[in-house]
């Protein structure tokens, strides 16, 4: 890739971002970083602890208009660099009503994620067993792609980070990834599991080719940064090892842009 281009990065706006809009400006040249899309976190599972009351006991983690306030300023003063707007919605099929109203706000791109499983983050899970856990987080997971409305599907096999053994239904990835290919929702490929203790970004390489596979042939690659230090992490060891039938790119506006690859 010519420069990179993250399209999952939280700042302050988002309840866990560590960093503000203006950190990730600051260091994007130092990380040869081009395009940054600031997905920040809407929550609205009663798992999230601490988040400010909006209505009717909802809660979310950033006010909308303080959000593009700051974006526009910064793309203003960072001429350079390509600032998108985005949201990581959380479990959209659980709650249409607000993923509706904020799809109607003028985000370039709105990823999807699933965090949750009966009102617990991984690994709780309400005291589930693995194999239970994960069958009914990818039972959200289908829900949700064919709900659609949304650009990306984030980490899809993220439960791998908090179960040793990880294992989804050849059956069950297919309709996933079929409907995703059938609705047009890209797959992301998440490099923060590389932080950790997996050796491979989300999804593994074996599901990103499977996705190629079933006729997928767009991504977009995102750091889920929570702090300037991780913005593009990984990028230079990940990118080499996708599959050279695939294009990575962005989206503004809601549309896909491609980008060079090397």
């Amino acid at each position: 890739m010519n420069e990179f281009v993250d399209m999952h990065v939280h700042s302050k706006f988002s309840i866990d971002g560590m960093s503000t809009m203006e950190d990730y400006c600051l260091i994007a040249g130092k990380t040869g970083t081009r395009v940054i899309c600031f997905t920040e976190h809407v929550d609205f599972n009663s798992a999230e602890k601490n988040l400010s009351i909006v209505k009717d006991n909802r809660k979310q983690n950033f006010v909308v208009d303080d959000y593009f306030r700051e974006i526009n300023r910064l793309r203003k003063k960072y001429g350079s660099l390509t600032l998108l707007s985005g949201i990581e919605f959380s479990e959209p099929s659980l709650f249409p009503e607000e993923f509706a109203l904020y799809s109607s706000y003028p985000f370039d791109c709105i990823t999807a994620g699933i965090h949750h499983c009966y009102n617990s983050v991984f690994p709780g899970a309400g005291n589930l067993s693995v194999s239970k856990a994960i069958y009914e987080y990818y039972q959200i997971m289908q829900k949700t792609v064919e709900l659609g409305g949304f650009q990306v599907l984030a980490h899809l096999d993220f439960p791998k980070l908090f179960f040793d053994k990880w294992v989804i239904d050849d059956d069950v990835l297919d309709m996933i990834l079929s409907t995703m290919i059938d609705k047009n929702i890209l797959l992301e490929v998440n490099t923060s599991s590389l932080n950790d203790s997996c050796d491979e970004p989300m999804p593994s390489y074996s599901v990103i080719n499977r996705y190629v596979q079933l006729g997928g042939n767009k991504i977009v690659i995102g750091s889920d940064a929570h702090s300037s230090d991780r913005l593009s992490g990984h990028f230079r060891d990940v990118v080499p090892r996708l599959p050279n039938r695939i294009q990575i790119g962005y989206f503004r506006e809601r549309k896909f842009i491609p980008v060079l690859m090397d």
